[in-house]
């Protein structure tokens, strides 16, 4: 009787559920060709390496949209082809490949975990909260037509390959995505803790290549110019980097300041509780940013190199990167956040497993304190969901960063080898 019940049951479900993933395939089309069809950071992109073909500087204007270009000369040379096509043809070829690229980080990312715990409901479950925490910062990086996606992948793709012991993979994929932008950097110190000195050497080797491989097309001191200014322009110490007050980043430089300093926002609220000189208001920025790189230790646990050899416990590890990386670096704006994916994704799954013991070791508090945290990274905060005029109050008064801040300890807490019932050995 249960089987002649479940079983109508199970193929409605299925029935419905293939009908779910052709609406969700229409949409994500719908959404790739309205984000290609303007003109987004990509075409600032594209155009730098038509600017590169033309002998012209690639970091003085003109500039399309008035944005800099901030990326190295390698990768505007190996865009520069693009630029003779129409701006949403470039934009759309990207946008499919993010696409792919998230697919290809959520199954990175399972290899860590030991999905044979979870039933194929749970399994489900897992991968819906996973998304859905990570699609506000999806839709923005696709609606950017950004570099997020890429960056994460390449991340995740390396570590993998690392692992695995392909050095020369590995270290090329790192070194390349670092030369374009230097969001995964840290991760290098991280390979090194973790005793992994033969994929560092590579990396830095691959990176000189990178950096010098323009030369060909460039000539030496062309190139050489090119990446002096680039430099320079990207240097932390750059007195813009110091204090970020404009209503978009949302990284420490943007938090701190303008709660311990006037400054003018694009909304008529105030903001600092106290008014701090310039120079105390950095000491204190680079002393939270000193205690957020050194609280990695409590998550490293071990003395320095030595490696680590569960898979589920160089996840959890990892998350800490991905979560602190967006906060740390200046002018990090919302779409560098979905470098946090990991985060939910190991979140969800440790909430799932251990839900019953989770539950008994809740109370309203954690409850209320965790809430707050998530809903500032679902896409419940969104323009088109809360009005223009409240985001741009959260963003105002940089409750991204702050909710970012609050998961530390949340992901401090939520130890693998506290709760979770088994681990891989090998990812």
């Amino acid at each position: 009787m249960t089987f002649k019940v479940y079983l109508p049951a199970y193929y409605i479900a299925m029935k419905y559920n293939k009908y779910l993933n052709f609406a969700l395939l229409i949409i994500a089309v719908f959404y790739a060709i309205r984000s290609a069809s303007e003109g987004h950071d990509f075409e600032v992109f594209v155009y730098a390496g038509g600017k590169i073909l033309k002998g012209q500087n690639i970091y003085t204007p003109p500039f399309v949209q008035n944005l800099q270009y901030y990326y190295s000369p390698l990768f505007a040379l190996l865009l520069s082809p693009f630029s003779y096509f129409l701006t949403i043809v470039p934009q759309l070829l990207w946008i499919t490949l993010s696409y792919f690229l998230l697919y290809r980080i959520w199954n990175l990312s399972k290899e860590y975990f030991d999905v044979s715990v979870l039933s194929p409901k749970q399994m489900r479950l897992w991968l819906i909260l996973s998304a859905f925490f990570a699609l506000r910062f999806i839709l923005i990086d696709i609606g950017y037509v950004q570099m997020t996606t890429l960056m994460l992948w390449a991340t995740l793709e390396s570590i993998r390959l690392i692992r695995r012991h392909h050095y020369i993979l590995g270290a090329a994929l790192l070194a390349f995505v670092i030369n374009i932008k230097l969001l995964p950097l840290p991760f290098v110190a991280y390979l090194i803790y973790r005793k992994e000195f033969k994929a560092v050497l590579f990396i830095g080797v691959f990176y000189l290549v990178y950096l010098f491989l323009p030369a060909f097309y460039l000539g030496w001191q062309g190139n050489l110019d090119l990446v002096h200014q680039w430099f320079a322009i990207i240097n932390p110490l750059n007195k813009e980097w110091t204090a970020e007050v404009e209503d978009g980043p949302s990284s420490l430089v943007a938090l701190i300041p303008v709660y311990l300093m006037e400054t003018q926002g694009t909304m008529p609220f105030k903001r600092n509780f106290v008014n701090l000189p310039f120079e105390q208001v950095m000491m204190i920025l680079n002393i939270v940013r000193l205690a957020v790189v050194l609280l990695f230790f409590a998550f490293l646990r071990t003395l320095p190199f030595r490696k680590i050899e569960t898979g589920i416990r160089q996840y959890w590890e990892m998350c800490y990167l991905f979560l602190v990386i967006p906060l740390l670096y200046p002018h990090q704006q919302q779409y560098a956040f979905l470098y946090t994916a990991p985060v939910f994704i190991y979140l969800s799954y440790y909430f799932i497993v251990n839900w019953t013991v989770v539950k008994e070791r809740m109370n309203i508090f954690l409850w209320i304190l965790l809430g707050i945290a998530v809903v500032s990274f679902t896409p419940i905060i969104g323009r088109d969901v809360i009005s223009g005029y409240a985001y741009e109050v959260l963003l105002h008064y940089r409750i991204l960063p702050m909710a970012g801040m609050l998961f530390i300890p949340v992901l401090l807490i939520c130890k693998p080898d506290h709760l979770l019932k088994r681990s891989v050995t090998t990812a």
